[in-house]
């Protein structure tokens, strides 16, 4: 798995720790890791809910309670984190491993998929998918690729652009052919 994807939003998660006592002590934990609130390596169990404009799986879970702030337990502050995830689609119920915790997320590598989306493509096509990121929706089947193409630039004309309210998008329109073209826009402008 290319932990270059990002992350993804989890709506429900039940953490396991399938790792045994030899691996755990045969693990390098690096050296600028934070522990909080995941222990490095740590397996979760987790429903994606979104995807970044990268194609990044988004899932959020409830932030763990032995590492919340009183003001957190008062309910001042949002409990909930966000873990990225690579190569996963909305609605699918995933195994991730923690790799590296951020301030306000972290981010995991996708072990399993336990509830595939209906959409999911089985093998991408393309032998580099998981690796050069030029690609990154090739998991799902073409009409889902459209459809969150065009939430996408929705979405960032509205947080981004802070179009209120957003202009109307137009469905993003493809080819036939989904495979074996390239397909390049270059933008020209007058001075």
């Amino acid at each position: 798995t290319d932990r270059a994807w990002g992350g993804l939003r989890i709506l429900s998660m039940s953490m396991s720790m399938s790792t045994t006592e030899p691996e755990q002590q045969q693990v390098q934990v690096p050296k600028k890791f934070v522990p909080v609130p995941f222990g490095y390596r740590e397996e979760l169990t987790v429903r994606v809910s979104s995807l970044t404009n990268l194609g990044v799986g988004v899932c959020r879970v409830p932030y763990p309670a032995q590492h919340l702030t009183s003001e957190q337990e008062q309910g001042e502050e949002a409990t909930d984190w966000v873990i990225m995830v690579p190569t996963v689609i909305p609605g699918e119920l995933i195994k991730v491993r923690v790799f590296r915790n951020h301030k306000t997320y972290s981010d995991a590598d996708l072990l399993e998929v336990l509830e595939p989306s209906p959409h999911r493509i089985s093998e991408p096509p393309c032998p580099l998918f998981a690796t050069c990121g030029g690609c990154q929706y090739q998991h799902m089947d073409i009409q889902i690729q459209r459809e969150w193409k065009t939430n996408q630039v929705k979405e960032l004309l509205q947080r981004v652009a802070e179009f209120s309210p957003c202009p109307e998008v137009t469905p993003t329109v493809g080819t036939d052919e989904i495979y074996h073209y390239r397909s390049k826009i270059t933008p020209h402008y007058d001075k």
